[in-house]
């Protein structure tokens, strides 16, 4: 008989690398099972295929809109339920949760603790 993993699944998509010290950093917070995509077009399949727990998206995604990606996943009733955490490097009046329709954003640099008792919380809830 196989075990079922206990891990935490998060999706990460990213954009040239920029995510990977993020990920790393998360890493040093909880045992997670973390996969990493560099393609937005594969993005909504992989969370079908993987059922997530988490998406953390990068900010600046190739020729994708990450607002346009969160409202796709919040608007499809598999993925809906999906907590969606985006991290950035701008800070602007531009960049809010509630206009990006995710739970959770985070700007550069990151305070480590915060980010991994709200990746905590979210994933609980």
């Amino acid at each position: 008989m196989e075990l079922l993993s206990t891990r935490k699944k998060i999706l990460v998509l990213d954009k040239d690398s920029r995510m990977l010290p993020v990920v790393d950093e998360i890493m040093n917070y909880g045992d997670f099972d973390i996969h990493i995509l560099y393609d937005a077009n594969a993005v909504y399949d992989k969370a079908r295929q993987i059922n997530p727990d988490l998406i953390i998206l990068d900010y600046l995604l190739l020729d994708n809109d990450c607002a346009m990606i969160c409202q796709d996943f919040k608007a499809n009733t598999q993925l809906e339920a999906i907590p969606i955490i985006i991290v950035t490097a701008f800070n602007t009046k531009k960049v809010t949760a509630d206009s990006y329709k995710c739970d959770a954003l985070f700007v550069k640099p990151l305070d480590m603790n915060v980010l991994a008792s709200r990746i905590d919380y979210l994933m609980a809830s």
